[in-house]
């Protein structure tokens, strides 16, 4: 019960800073009397619970701009549940649910989201409890409860708080249904799956993986139970979800109409045909027939680097370094979950429940941070059973006073060397698939950009700072010579641009180009305050060679970063410095 109180505590603390952000961005609301009491008497009282340099801007416009003043229209406009729509039914049902108790005001979507996200605080404490204990559920939920960007989405009447929150119930009741394939739990499962499929229908790309799973990795002894306990939650599932694919079937000709709508946006974004309809699954095959290495990295990238990079530094408003100190505790918690039967299951929903973002994050608005919202509750659960395990351990080690068999340190050998493999291999693919993918594109015919960023070293070897961001990202030659790798297929003439400028507009003439070690140009160097200026040199076919080619620039003078200016402070101001290096385009 005490842990239950704890949790009740922590929902009601959520509660209270999302009001303090609904009243902050869009004001009080003076009827019905249970609003007008929550938003200009308790809202004062939540504000005290915010960091002090926290404010909220107010926004002009409510709900224009995106989905939100769709919703509203949707949810006034919903006939029934299971009505055939391109937005599925759970949050225009909470949205008409939420209009009603606040008399038709248009904050009513603002209250959906709202209550979701409080929802979704109270299944991270569910999940944590069902994958390892109280204490990692209540740490969990503790960040989810105070996470700045979390707080900052919740009043703006989104349904990704919503899908947040049914993906967690899902996962929990799943982890239940794991352990024990009870009927209830089954009833239990089948429903929360069904839910949140009706909350977004991308959801059967982690539901089913998840059923399969608990069937494929049941024990010899236990399989029977548990694959009668995933069959009836398969069955509550399908009842639940199948009026709303038959209805969409019925009238537009296609069960999945509220993922295949979509594709549309996807390929007008990419300048891809649009005079068609096309399924997401078309759409996927269409892109790897096209460019497979270039999808298969983007995807690699969706599924294990951007939803996880994105997240924590909401965690520094309340605490400095909270964010960073998370995250590394996540990592490792990560890397611990698959060595338990539960850590397992939570790890495939968290992979496949990213799916449907993976291959489109970085297409139009694909990127922004609410798509990824529903995983971010799992990296705060993994980042609590990091913590909970390692003071398991530190409380066990020092009972046992710190002696410790030869067969626990093997397998924590094992462990160890299992996770270092994986995250070499992983590295490698991060850093080395940026080639492949722009060998793809040159080969391909089409003209190139290979930028300066955290995935360049592979181009950028030696005599380069490190990336730095100033609005764009650049690197600074550091050597008299400074060597990039670019890949070119095929051994034939091509143009080089060069986007770049001298660190001392004033002082410095040229720069010297090499290809293979044979100079292709002398760059005479101008400068322009607005714009990184542009060089082009041409690869003659003699000195090209398919596969690897070294280009060197030579600038002339190098100075030390001290003489260079105040823009250059971030660099040790004994380094000599030539120039400033934006990206490298290839043409044919």
């Amino acid at each position: 019960m005490g842990a239950h109180a704890a949790a009740l505590a922590i929902v009601l603390l959520a509660a209270l800073l999302r009001l303090d952000a609904f009243v902050g961005k869009y004001g009080t609301l003076d009827h019905p009397a249970w609003a007008r009491m929550a938003t200009q008497t308790i809202a004062p009282v939540a504000s005290r619970f915010r960091p002090a340099d926290v404010q909220w801007s107010r926004v002009p416009i409510p709900y224009v701009g995106g989905d939100p003043i769709n919703y509203l229209a949707y949810a006034r406009q919903m006939e029934s549940f299971y009505q055939a729509h391109v937005r599925e039914p759970v949050f225009l049902a909470s949205t008409r649910a939420a209009l009603w108790l606040l008399d038709g005001q248009d904050a009513g979507v603002s209250l959906a989201s709202c209550v979701g996200s409080v929802l979704a605080v109270f299944a991270t404490y569910l999940l944590g409890v069902a994958l390892l204990s109280p204490a990692a559920g209540l740490l969990a939920a503790l960040l989810m409860a105070i996470e700045y960007d979390a707080i900052m989405w919740a009043p703006d009447g989104w349904r990704d708080d919503t899908f947040t929150a049914t993906v967690l119930l899902a996962a929990w009741a799943l982890l239940r249904l794991h352990d024990r394939p009870a009927f209830g739990r089954a009833l239990q499962a089948g429903a929360c799956c069904g839910i949140a499929c009706l909350t977004r229908i991308t959801a059967l790309t982690f539901v089913v993986p998840a059923f399969l799973w608990l069937v494929v990795a049941a024990g010899q002894g236990q399989r029977k139970a548990r694959l009668q306990g995933v069959g009836l939650a398969l069955l509550i599932s399908a009842a639940i979800v199948a009026p709303y694919m038959i209805s969409c079937a019925i009238a537009t000709g296609d069960p999945l109409y509220a993922l295949n709508y979509h594709t549309h946006y996807y390929r007008y974004a990419e300048n891809m045909d649009v005079s068609r309809p096309m399924s997401a699954v078309d759409y996927l095959r269409t892109k790897l027939g096209w460019r497979p290495v270039a999808t298969l990295d983007t995807g690699f990238i969706g599924l294990f680097v951007q939803p996880f990079i994105t997240k924590w530094r909401g965690l520094d408003q309340w605490i400095p370094g909270l964010g960073a100190g998370a995250q590394g505790a996540s990592v490792i918690g990560l890397a611990l979950l698959p060595f338990t039967r539960r850590g397992r299951l939570l790890i495939v929903i968290l992979l496949t429940s990213l799916l449907p973002y993976a291959f489109s994050w970085n297409i139009g608005g694909g990127g922004e941070w609410r798509f990824t919202m529903h995983a971010y509750p799992f990296y705060l659960v993994a980042a609590s059973f990091a913590v909970v395990v390692l003071v398991g351990v530190v409380n066990g080690a020092i009972r046992r006073g710190f002696s410790v068999s030869r067969e626990v340190m093997a397998g924590a050998a094992r462990r160890a060397a299992a996770v270092a493999i994986v995250a070499l291999a992983g590295t490698a693919l991060y850093l080395g698939l940026p080639w492949l993918v722009k060998d793809e594109a040159i080969a391909a015919g089409e003209s190139t950009s290979i930028e300066t960023g955290f995935r360049d070293t592979i181009f950028y070897r030696s005599g380069w700072s490190p990336p730095h961001l100033e609005g764009i990202t650049v690197r600074v030659s550091t050597a008299q010579w400074s060597v990039i790798r670019i890949p070119l297929p095929a051994r034939r003439a091509y143009a080089v641009t060069l986007r770049l400028d001298p660190v001392e507009p004033a002082l410095q003439q040229r720069v010297r180009v090499l290809c293979n070690r044979r100079t292709v140009g002398l760059l005479s160097l101008a400068w322009d305050p607005q714009r990184v200026g542009a060089y082009r040199v041409v690869l003659p076919e003699g000195v090209v060679r398919p596969g690897s080619n070294e280009l060197v620039l030579i600038p002339e003078p190098t100075m030390a970063a001290s003489a260079a200016g105040p823009r250059f402070a971030w660099i040790d101001p004994n380094q000599p410095i030539g120039v400033r290096l934006w990206y490298v385009r290839v043409s044919p």
